[in-house]
């Protein structure tokens, strides 16, 4: 009976452990956030509105439940050390947030974040002064399964023609106006506050026009980070006169909230070997996820530039579009000697180096949707400024067909004209992605669109 007894006692006990040591995990799970504003910029243009940004996105983070690590003003060095203590809190259940505001760039398809000390006037001089935002995302892609990243930066930067000014020439590096696009893992949320290659606004208030609209909609009960961020484009869309568009890169598989509960973390990727229940219905008639088959980037060096670039072609002297970290999914379509051509799962297409793409991995995603609308009808030009029925059946044509083109690889149009035809609501390219995107027989009838409308004068 003692024997007994003694046998019932240590299973309660060591169940007693076991209920405390998983209670102690459910309850390790943290959303976590590390939030810089850089204002006072020491060898450049000082900044109103980043501070003040930060300070507001950290306080209403905070209000929702957020565990906040809030900086101010942060030279290189000590911008590095405070990712560094922030990035040992992070456990792989927990929900991550990096938000930045002050001045970046994009070189050569890689974005950089400037610390207040910056002082460059090369390309060699970024490199060694600011912060690439590769090296955050490789360290929240390695700690965390679920992460979201929010850049309000690259307002109206100055590093730019300092560099261009010291004249300094590349083959596949070079200063680009706005962000680049980056790629990251399954699990990922990227939000810029306006479209690749475009300019934010600082704004003329407390808060620049994205962090506003961000601040009011953020605390959304249950709101996934998708809807929250069609709320906020519509906002500053409206707000700047569609100068300025907030754009999001998502490999999330789960739904993620910034307010309330939020979904469960992305679960670990597995092998295509492994075997993988079937998906199952969502209960409010969505569409179930299904199993898809992706290549991955694998490989990289943590301690080099821990990228993979995605370029316009199979060369390393051709043009970098993007930037791919450790465990973005692919598609391959083409393999040229050791270069692939690849497509992301948003859509965009390139070249890159098969030395770190790896295949497979089954991914429960939903189907991809087409980013792109039908292309609507062109316009009739009011009477007032109709075109000569000639021009019309000309010129007009030419016009229609070579910027339908664009418009079916996502391009995001500038010109009024083009905004009123074509629905950019969706749009998601630069010019050069988007020309990148192309295939070689529509590249080729947009110059002879164009050639032919040189040939007739009409632009």
């Amino acid at each position: 009976m003692q024997v007994s007894l003694s046998c019932a006692l240590k299973s309660c006990v060591a169940l007693l452990v076991a209920l405390a040591t998983f209670s102690a995990s459910a309850d390790a799970a943290t959303r976590r956030a590390f939030i810089v504003g850089n204002s006072a910029y020491q060898y450049t243009s000082v900044l109103a509105n980043p501070a003040s940004d930060a300070q507001d996105v950290a306080k209403r983070l905070g209000d929702l439940g957020w565990d906040v690590t809030l900086q101010l003003d942060l030279s290189r060095a000590q911008m590095l050390n405070a990712f560094a203590a922030f990035s040992r809190q992070l456990q792989p259940d927990d929900l991550s947030l990096v938000y930045f505001a002050g001045h970046a760039l994009q070189m050569g398809g890689e974005n950089y974040l400037a610390p207040i000390d910056a002082r460059i006037e090369s390309e060699e001089g970024v490199r060694r002064q600011f912060v690439p935002l590769n090296a955050f995302l490789a360290d929240l892609s390695r700690l965390s399964r679920t992460r979201i990243v929010i850049l309000d930066a690259c307002r109206d930067n100055p590093f730019t023609d300092k560099i261009a000014a010291g004249g300094e020439k590349t083959r596949s590096v070079g200063t680009a106006k706005g962000l680049a696009r980056v790629y990251a893992g399954v699990g990922s949320f990227i939000v810029y506050s306006t479209q690749p290659g475009n300019v934010a606004l600082d704004g003329t208030g407390r808060n620049s026009p994205f962090t506003k609209s961000l601040l009011q909609h953020l605390p959304l009960a249950g709101a996934d980070v998708h809807a929250v961020m069609r709320r906020v484009r519509a906002d500053v869309q409206k707000e700047t006169n569609e100068e300025q568009i907030p754009w999001e890169n998502s490999s999330l598989v789960d739904e993620v909230a910034f307010a309330g509960d939020a979904a469960a973390p992305s679960p670990p990727q597995r092998t295509a070997e492994v075997p993988v229940p079937a998906p199952r219905s969502d209960p409010r008639g969505m569409p179930p996820p299904v199993m898809q088959q992706y290549h991955y980037v694998t490989g990289l060096d943590p301690k080099g530039d821990n990228f993979l670039a995605l370029r316009t072609g199979p060369t390393p002297a051709d043009v970098r579009i993007a930037t791919m970290g450790p465990d973005t999914l692919l598609k391959v379509h083409e393999s040229r000697g050791p270069w692939r051509r690849v497509e992301l799962i948003d859509g965009m297409s390139g070249w890159a180096h098969s030395n770190w793409i790896a295949c497979c991995r089954s991914v429960a995603m939903a189907r991809p949707q087409p980013a792109v609308v039908p292309v609507a009808p062109p316009r009739v030009p009011p009477a007032s400024s109709a075109a000569p029925p000639a021009a019309v059946s000309s010129c007009d044509e030419l016009w229609y067909r070579r910027n339908a083109i664009w418009h079916s690889h996502g391009y995001c149009f500038t010109t009024t004209r083009a905004r009123q035809v074509f629905d950019t609501s969706s749009c998601f390219r630069d010019q050069a992605a988007a020309r990148a995107a192309m295939s070689p027989a529509n590249r080729a009838t947009v110059d002879a669109l164009q050639a032919r409308e040189r040939e007739l004068r009409c632009r």
